[in-house]
């Protein structure tokens, strides 16, 4: 079993690389913005980063989470809200696990 430091630690640790990770693409960003054909690529990086980490996770997943993604696509392609898309895919999540999943 895991001591209550070593988990501080890897918290703390997976906090430092987020930030790092963030930090690196805005700076990397600000000098790639100058560049003529960049912009609409980074406009669209967040989005697709996001897809990034859902598709693989849905492509092995059970029938609520399809739907969830499923969700969540249609929301953003509509209203291109993050938190809207993200606040009913979760929900789909909770609330459709036990009907969805059996």
């Amino acid at each position: 079993m895991l001591d209550q430091q070593t988990i501080l630690i890897a918290i703390a640790m997976m906090a430092l690389i987020v930030y790092l990770t963030r930090m690196t693409g805005y700076f990397i960003g600000l000098q790639l913005r100058h560049i003529r054909g960049v912009q609409p690529v980074l406009e669209a990086l967040p989005g697709c980063a996001f897809m990034a980490i859902l598709a693989p996770a849905v492509r092995q997943g059970s029938l609520s989470e399809i739907v969830a993604m499923a969700c969540v696509i249609v929301i953003m392609w509509r209203s291109n809200n993050v938190v809207i898309a993200t606040g009913v895919g979760m929900a789909v999540l909770l609330f459709g696990s036990p009907w969805l999943d059996g």
